[in-house]
């Protein structure tokens, strides 16, 4: 499960930047490119989400042991 979450991380970062270069210079199709942009804010945040949450489900085990 990690490694989907740092694929889908990664991919999420790369489509934020096309995005971002896709404003800066005018491109033709900006709101196609904002679309994927969002999408790609999306799959970073979710990304983001898991590994908190998954460093906060190891802590609490951790707390359980003491």
């Amino acid at each position: 499960m990690k490694s989907i979450t740092i694929i889908g991380g990664i991919t999420g970062i790369v489509l934020a930047v096309a995005a971002y270069f896709a404003e800066l210079y005018n491109w033709t199709a900006i709101e196609t490119a904002m679309t994927v942009g969002f999408a790609g804010y999306v799959l970073i945040i979710t990304a983001i989400a898991y590994f908190l949450l998954s460093w906060l489900y190891k802590g609490d085990k951790k707390f359980e042991a003491l």
